[in-house]
């Protein structure tokens, strides 16, 4: 059994995350479940004050780059303080809205998904552990970014970087946050 998963919160540093579905599940194919991970998104920033970086949501997993420093306070807000409040509100809320496309569909669109659905039990949402890189560099944080733009393509879901809406590429490039706003001017040290 592997060892615990280590996380730095250390003063400055911006984290980049990658939360994965249960059993890669695509969950988010859907989206009314991508818009449910953006408002649990808009409801983190607004309830610990941390600010977004940058996110893609795929199929089954999303990639945050997240710096935890509130406005103000005087240290880093915990990342296991953001990941718990962020996925058990995307946790409940995205299988509310799962159950709702099954009962209008029969389907949630693989078999796999189905099973899940139509499961006794505790149907978990989220893989338990989550993936946490610190990053400490403005060159590291401009290549996270690009890699999590890229995703999309990269996977064959669009064919370019604008065309994805649930990612921060269309903020970064044209200003748009219909979606959901970034709070990084692009200045670095962030702070």
């Amino acid at each position: 059994m592997p060892g615990k998963l280590r996380r730095y919160d250390e003063y400055g540093h911006v984290h980049f995350l990658t939360i994965s579905c249960y059993r890669r599940l695509q969950f988010f194919r859907h989206d009314a479940v991508k818009q449910v991970l953006v408002n649990g998104m808009g409801r983190t920033r607004a309830k610990l004050g941390i600010r977004w970086v940058g996110y893609v949501v795929m199929p089954e997993h999303v990639h945050l780059l997240l710096f935890p420093m509130a406005i103000g306070a005087d240290g880093p807000v915990a990342v296991s303080t953001v990941l718990q409040d962020l996925k058990q509100h995307v946790g409940r809320h995205g299988k509310e809205a799962l159950r709702s496309i099954w009962r209008e569909a029969q389907t949630l669109g693989s078999p796999p998904m189905d099973v899940w659905a139509l499961g006794a039990g505790a149907r978990p949402f989220w893989k338990t552990r989550a993936y946490d890189f610190n990053v400490t560099t403005e060159k590291t944080l401009h290549a996270k970014l690009q890699y999590i733009h890229s995703n999309p393509i990269t996977r064959g879901l669009v064919e370019r970087a604008d065309q994805w809406i649930w990612s921060s590429y269309r903020y970064y490039e044209y200003d748009d946050d219909s979606v959901i706003g970034m709070d990084w001017d692009g200045s670095w040290p962030i702070g």
